[in-house]
């Protein structure tokens, strides 16, 4: 394990790491953190400290982490839905890719459509006629570009129906309000409209990737319901400072990929609704790359520019 931590930490063995994490607590970027931190400071021989810096759509704790210094001591926990924020705004303070260094994939997750109990629709054919009847319909997001937000506007572009979004400060408030009924339509984590369904509170109308989730495979897609074509799987990384050396990228993708394979780690992500995916470093540059490539492919579509 010395020979992990001694590259890895870049200025001096034992001094406390960083995970920053631009969303609020209680999301799955958070818990997903805090779920994997123990197992990097059990096997570096470090601290790793979770730290939020939630803001304009994850802009702050990302700017924060491409400007902190590549010592190894600062990582990110970013999930894939912002690597779509260039095409939302002109004057980014980084370059999604090119100032922040892969280290490792942690795990893909995925997301479902929801109503409230009292919208009176069973499939999302029911709902994407019932929405047609009745346009300006409004569903909850936590944040401009956040899956939540994306899925619903390529629903809209696909079906030809017209929603109008409420944003959040976050997932708690939008969730709450979901809840309650107040806004009666959301994009949420499969895990948790799972949880709902239960209760009776919502109900689960299709899971946005295109194949059979394990962690759910009985729920059926938005493809097969109507959305042909529709495929959207959120994933969750791990991320360095830009100059951060290659060698100790590569120790850290050690780490990480040891860690999220141990039985308890590897559990924790299973219950926040995602897939452990070990992989490499440039299997990472690569994905992030190809989901930066298909948002703008997208967002042209739907004739969404930056402002």
């Amino acid at each position: 394990m010395a020979s992990h931590a001694s590259t890895a930490e870049g200025a001096g063995t034992g001094r406390p790491a960083r995970i920053l994490v631009p969303q609020t607590a209680g999301t799955t970027n958070d818990l997903l953190a805090r779920a994997i931190a123990p197992g990097l400071a059990a096997l570096a021989g470090r601290p790793f400290l979770v730290e939020n810096r939630e803001g304009a759509s994850g802009m702050l704790g990302m700017d924060a982490a491409a400007k902190s210094a590549p010592d190894g001591l600062t990582l990110l926990n970013n999930v894939s839905n912002t690597l779509a924020l260039p095409y939302f705004y002109k004057n980014l303070p980084f370059d999604v890719l090119a100032d922040l260094e892969p280290v490792g994939i942690e795990g893909y997750g995925n997301h479902a459509l929801v109503v409230h109990r009292s919208v009176p629709v069973e499939n999302v054919r029911d709902f994407l006629a019932y929405a047609a009847r009745h346009p300006g319909m409004e569903y909850a997001a936590p944040g401009l570009a956040t899956h939540h937000h994306l899925c619903m506007a390529m629903i809209q572009a696909m079906a030809g129906i017209q929603l109008n979004p409420v944003f959040y400060k976050g997932s708690a408030g939008a969730m709450a309000d979901l809840l309650r009924g107040e806004v009666r339509i959301m994009i949420v984590p499969i895990q948790i409209a799972a949880e709902h369904a239960r209760s009776g509170d919502l109900r689960i109308l299709g899971a946005t990737s295109r194949t059979p989730f394990p962690l759910y495979p009985d729920i059926p897609s938005l493809h097969d319901q109507g959305l042909a074509g529709f495929d959207v799987e959120p994933w969750f990384a791990l991320w360095a400072p830009r100059g951060t050396p290659p060698d100790a990228l590569a120790r850290y993708n050690g780490l990480l990929n040891e860690a999220i394979g141990q039985a308890e780690v590897g559990g924790a992500l299973a219950r926040h609704g995602v897939v452990p995916t070990p992989g490499t470093v440039d299997d990472l540059r690569r994905k992030a790359a190809a989901e930066h490539r298909m948002w703008g492919e997208v967002l042209r579509k739907m004739r969404i520019r930056p402002e």
